[in-house]
């Protein structure tokens, strides 16, 4: 090897792209480090081989380390190249058979320069020189046709991703742009450099120096830019694909971008609005002075009219851009296309009020049927009394047996028609409680006595009790107290066909009593639990026999509950029996009433 200091810039090279391809390396998760690493790694190769050529001291040595540093001129501006692609948003043209296609023509000039010996393609003539002070030098001149061939070639290549760039260039704005710039004159020094050491103005080979350079302002825009992990295609594709129409403002509320679904919704034209003012641009549509545009978080309803078309509903939002150092901020207004959603909500609107009405009709129409039904079937149970008592002559005992199924029938269809009466009222709001003082023990007595003949029939054990702590009088409605107990207890009688049905009240606490009846008949599925309560709603066939009913009485039974301020719960287990239990606010004479 020669001593010579000459050989230091490109010691400094070596480093300096190595460092900065092993920098790459952590942001490789990036697709445009992939051949940002290959290009430092190329330049590291590049510049090792000039250093073997500049000071061997043989022909030997030099003309292999050429062979060597070919590998690196050859596949540093096709790395260039390929970063270029995937940083402007061309990176789909990188697939396998484009990059073999690519890769033909460097592979066989890879050939020609490792076999120039035998044809002298690329150098017609290569011998030693000596210049004083920088020693044994190679010179190869007159270069061969094969060498203007892969001139063209690479510098073809580099003018065609320098295109790409500085098409990128003007679709960009602000931070974006100066990314391209430092790419573009990055990639530019070296090759102006090699321009010059073609054309002989030099005696050595500056380029790949030139190239070290070129990296450390390649590596300066990493840190002080990342371009690694945000690039400019990024950026576009996202703000293009957004379907919601977005408009950029700058702090004197000119426009300075928008996406394409502006220019569709309010048929535009990208470059008769950039510049313009929001309020000339979009005054046919929406007013807003400057004030309310700078308002972060604004939001207002928008309808737009185009003739011909339907009218189509927009939410207005207005944001605020955060200020870049240097610069100004500006607004973000977002126009969300709402259309279907407020159809959506008419259409709803529209549903509820028919309901509401539909349901007003139904619960006038059951209150005023089942007040006109009660007056007649109070006729028929009166005659059919004075029959059965024989006021209009004597019966034989057919007719008297038929008088009873009369009456029967007749009472059948008074409970429905007073439970359809009270289901009304409850559904409209009508029905309204008593709030007077009451004996707890009067209540439970004569309905346990009017209902303990039902279970003595059936043959079941029938208790009721009361707890010592439960005061003698509460305050509420009795009436309605005693409709719930009969409901629960002729519910359990009707239900159980042997064992037992107990009902028990007690008190809770001070504020809270409880009313519990419980039978040990054959249960209810856990799947029929939550419907039991729902009006019409009764038991599935296969799980109980057929007895008459309504699917009245649980629910009216619960809505009574809750309307005074307690809840009603249900325990059951198929096979074993069930429990309904009643919690409600305890009210005492004494807090009410002096």
């Amino acid at each position: 090897m020669q001593n010579t200091p000459y050989l230091i810039p490109w010691f400094v090279s070596v480093a300096l792209t190595l460092s900065m391809g092993v920098y790459a390396i952590r942001r490789r998760g990036h697709f445009a480090a992939i051949p940002f690493i290959a290009m430092c790694f190329f330049a590291t190769l590049w510049a090792a081989g000039y250093i073997f050529e500049f000071g061997g001291a043989s022909l030997d040595v030099k003309l292999l380390a050429v062979k060597i540093e070919y590998i690196g001129i050859i596949a540093v501006p096709l790395s260039w190249t390929a970063f270029a692609l995937v940083y402007s948003g061309h990176g789909n043209w990188l697939t396998k058979r484009n990059i073999a296609l690519a890769l033909i023509f460097p592979i066989l000039t890879l050939l020609v320069v490792w076999t120039s010996e035998l044809h002298n393609w690329f150098f017609t003539e290569i011998t030693l020189t000596t210049n004083e002070p920088l020693g044994l030098i190679l010179i190869w001149n007159p270069p061969g046709w094969w060498f203007w061939l892969h001139a063209i070639y690479i510098y073809g290549i580099l003018v065609f991703g320098t295109y790409l760039l500085v098409r990128e260039y003007w679709n960009q704005r602000d931070v974006y742009r100066s990314q391209v710039v430092i790419n573009v004159v990055a990639i530019l020094l070296p090759w102006i450099a090699n321009g010059i050491v073609i054309a002989r103005l030099v005696p050595v080979d500056i380029t790949s120096v030139v190239f070290s350079l070129s990296i450390l302002i390649l590596g300066w825009g990493f840190l002080r830019y990342e371009f690694l992990n945000i690039a400019p295609v990024a950026h576009r594709a996202v703000f293009e694909s957004i379907s919601d129409a977005v408009i950029v403002l700058d702090p004197r509320m000119k426009i300075v971008e928008l996406n394409p679904a502006v220019l569709e919704i309010f048929g535009l034209q990208v470059n008769a609005v950039i510049g313009k003012s929001f309020h000339e641009v979009f005054h046919p549509w929406v007013y807003l002075d400057d004030q309310s545009l700078k308002k972060h978080g604004l939001r207002k309803e928008v309808i737009l009219e185009n003739d011909g078309k339907p009218s189509r509903w927009f939410d207005l939002y207005v944001s605020a851009l955060r200020e870049l150092p240097g610069q100004g901020g500006g607004w973000i207004v977002t126009f969300r296309d709402v259309t279907s959603l407020k159809e959506n909500e008419s259409a709803l609107a529209i549903a509820r009020d028919e309901a509401a009405r539909a349901n007003s009709f139904k619960s006038q129409l059951l209150a005023n049927v089942s007040h006109e039904l009660r007056t007649p079937l109070g006729i028929i149970m009166g005659y059919t009394d004075l029959l059965a008592r024989k006021s209009y002559g004597e019966l034989d005992e057919k007719q008297v047996s038929v008088l009873g199924k009369i009456r029967e029938s007749t009472e059948y269809l008074e409970a429905l028609v007073s439970g359809l009466l009270d289901q009304a009222q409850l559904d409209s709001g009508r029905l309204k409680l008593a709030a007077v003082p009451f004996e707890v023990r009067v209540v439970l007595g004569k309905t346990c006595g009017q209902l303990s003949i039902l279970a003595e029939s059936k043959k079941l054990e029938f208790s009721a009790t009361i707890s010592d702590d439960m005061p003698v009088s509460i305050v509420g409605d009795s009436q309605r107290m005693k409709q719930i107990l009969v409901n629960l207890i002729s519910n359990a009688i009707k239900f159980t066909e042997e064992g037992s049905v107990r009902v028990r009240i007690d008190r809770l606490d001070s504020t809270w009593w409880r009313m519990e009846v419980a039978d040990t008949g054959p249960g209810i599925p856990a799947n029929s639990i939550q419907t039991i309560f729902e009006p019409f709603r009764q038991l599935p066939e296969a799980n109980r026999v057929m007895r008459k009913g309504y699917g009245l009485g649980l629910s009216i039974t619960k809505q009574l509950i809750r309307l005074m301020g307690g809840d009603i719960v249900v325990e059951s287990e198929v096979g074993k029996g069930t429990t309904f239990t009643a919690t409600l606010p305890l009210v005492v004479e004494a807090e009410n009433y002096e």
